[in-house]
């Protein structure tokens, strides 16, 4: 299924995350692994404005930004189901197998895990099939295109 939403603003994609948020929490079913969600599109197309407003709605307090040099970054989160929320930063990865040496087959294994990977597209081979995609196309100087891809 997809969905395509418009955001006008920064705080929009922001309040949209937090709906999406609240939709997984609601709907989610754990499984055997962590639920991991694809943020797709070019640098200035909202994935990290995204990802503040999930953090923001699960309560994060540490100031959250694109791990592009780290590459990866965990925040704990307490929700039913998830304890430790991951935000992956795939810009600098060449190869999928630069991810899996920083133990990504261990982190989404873990089904108390909640995986967001910017730049997911660059190591599509490695993600699970059961993944969800956002992609972010810009169409105006604060306006953007959101397709969630359920």
């Amino acid at each position: 299924m997809k969905i395509k939403v418009i955001s006008e603003s920064a705080k929009e994609t922001q309040k949209i995350a937090s709906f999406f948020m609240q939709i997984v929490l609601m709907r989610y079913n754990p499984k055997r692994k962590g639920l991991v969600i694809s943020l797709e599109g070019p640098l200035g197309g909202g994935k990290t404005e995204f990802f503040k407003g999930i953090a923001r709605f699960l309560k994060i307090k540490e100031k959250v930004f694109s791990p592009t040099f780290l590459i990866m970054k965990s925040f704990p989160c307490k929700t039913r189901f998830f304890k430790t929320l991951w935000y992956l930063d795939c810009y600098r990865i060449e190869k999928p197998k630069e991810i899996k040496e920083l133990d990504f087959s261990g982190i989404i294994k873990n089904p108390q895990n909640l995986i967001f990977i910017e730049w997911g597209n660059k190591i599509k081979k490695i993600l699970p099939k059961s993944h969800l995609k956002i992609k972010f196309k810009i169409t105006g100087e604060h306006t953007r295109i959101l397709e969630f891809y359920l």
